[in-house]
């Protein structure tokens, strides 16, 4: 049976608060899942907290050692907020206990029900790391008491990287900085070790495993200076890994020439600079092929616009 520990940076938050109602459906739909998937993998819910942080331990999950160390040991910056360093968590979650893959999500992202089943469905096809995007719905839900109703919820599609699932022999070979959690790019300091280091990583950005409450694509996340230091931390990183990359492990690299430079262009997850120079200098690589499981013509395609634009919203 496959066992993942799954960690999560916990945080003190008012109650009835965004972050607060957040943090108490995303936790609430872990235990459910974890109970789903009893048959399936031996799931341990971790959770970690800044030293000075007196946050309650979520129900069903076991308390890793405090964190220590936070964005404020690498500088002077306006907001002191002791934003965690994302490696601490990551190998925290890595001794907390034996395990075949470490699975890390934001505090505020809640799984399906059949979200651990899905991950040993993963692993058991091999895929050595793979990554989720969520899904997104409406922002008026209150409590975890509405999960029910949460789960019925298609959503909206997002593009962010916030469940992200390794093995956990991987973590070794990572470099992944001085990054902070709660700030753009640490995310994706992972995912580009992935790029680097997995054998086998799948993105997954289609799938209905995982959501979060709010419909907004774009966020201010900290201050400027606190964005500086993961923007410093990432291209240093970059910079490492590059003698790592082939660029067939990329989302996208198979696919016409232009699409892909414009996909990877726009995708503020991909520095440009970094793609436009692996893919020159790789561009008789073979690549991997992505697999298209039901073709539909140009009329579908037209009409699955035109029935987006004409279907009605729900009247609840």
């Amino acid at each position: 049976m496959v066992r993942f520990n799954h960690v999560v940076n916990i945080f003190s938050a008012p109650a009835g608060s965004e972050a607060g109602i957040a943090q108490a459906v995303a936790q609430e739909s872990m235990r459910r899942a974890k109970n789903m998937a009893a048959d399936a993998a031996e799931v341990s819910l971790l959770a970690i907290a800044d030293a000075e942080d007196d946050v309650p331990l979520p129900r069903g999950f076991a308390q890793l050692p405090p964190l220590r160390r936070s964005i404020l040991s690498f500088g002077t910056f306006v907001n002191q907020r002791r934003l965690p360093v994302f490696a601490d968590v990551l190998h925290a979650a890595a001794v907390a206990g034996p395990s075949d893959y470490i699975v890390y999500t934001n505090a505020d992202i809640a799984v399906m029900p059949g979200f651990y089943k899905m991950l040993a469905h993963y692993a058991s096809k091999g895929y050595d790391a793979f990554a989720i995007n969520r899904r997104r719905i409406p922002a008026r839900f209150t409590g975890a008491h509405q999960l029910d109703e949460m789960y019925a919820e298609a959503g909206e599609t997002h593009t962010g990287y916030d469940t992200l699932v390794f093995k956990t022999e991987l973590l070794e070979k990572f470099t992944l900085g001085n990054v902070c959690i709660g700030i753009p790019f640490f995310d994706t300091v992972l995912m580009h070790n992935l790029y680097a280091h997995a054998e086998n990583f799948r993105l997954f950005t289609g799938k209905h495993l995982t959501f979060h409450i709010g419909l907004t694509l774009v966020k201010q996340w900290g201050d400027s200076d606190q964005y500086e230091h993961n923007t410093r931390e990432f291209k240093q990183v970059l910079k490492a890994l590059y003698p790592h990359f082939r660029i067939e492990k990329f989302p996208g690299a198979s696919l016409p020439f232009f699409v892909r430079h414009f996909k990877w262009l726009m995708n503020p997850t991909f520095h440009y600079p970094t793609m436009l120079r692996l893919d020159l200098s790789q561009l008789g690589r073979k690549r991997r092929k992505y697999t298209v499981f039901e073709k539909r013509s140009l009329r579908e395609k037209w009409y699955d616009v035109v029935i987006r634009r004409i279907n009605f919203p729900d009247e609840e």
